[in-house]
């Protein structure tokens, strides 16, 4: 393989990961504002709570209005765990970018040996590795997606 080729797969690969951390950032984002969105709501809840006292009729909504915020933060954790998990795999993938570009950079005389089987199934483990990850991030995002609906149907019902 050349070096501009390499040169060129090793700036695509980058412009992946980066690609890849824009879009993590943006979900972070939006994470964060939706957790800011459910902690206001519970302090809403809270003072309205405090106001109203000890009122068994009230009581009923409070609980409504409660069970339907705990809905949302067991969602909102499940979301923020799946997106630390994909961090992760991000942060992997940038390593190994980093690897590569490290390696290179070095001397023609110090470049590595072409791989071997040994090499090849290694780093075939390694990426089926990464891909069951990204199957274990979208398998949490689908329970988040899950998490959410059964809270939309129980707010219909």
């Amino acid at each position: 393989m050349t070096q501009d080729r390499k040169e060129r797969e090793l700036r695509r690969e980058q412009g992946l990961v980066d690609l890849e951390q824009l879009l993590g950032d943006r979900g972070q984002l939006l994470g964060d504002r939706d957790q800011a969105r459910v902690d206001h709501d519970q302090a809403s809840l809270d003072l309205e709570r405090a106001a109203a006292g000890p009122d068994e009729r009230g009581a009923a909504a409070f609980d409504d209005r409660q069970a339907r915020l705990d809905r949302s933060q067991a969602t909102e954790d499940a979301e923020q765990e799946a997106l630390d998990h994909s961090q992760s795999g991000r942060d992997d993938h940038q390593e190994a970018v980093d690897e590569q570009r490290a390696v290179h950079d070095l001397p023609w005389f110090e470049q590595p040996e072409p791989l071997t089987p040994t090499a090849l199934q290694r780093d075939a483990h390694a990426r089926a590795a990464a891909s069951r990850d990204r199957a274990e991030a979208a398998l949490l995002r689908a329970q988040a997606a899950l998490l959410r609906a059964e809270a939309a149907e129980k707010r219909i019902v």
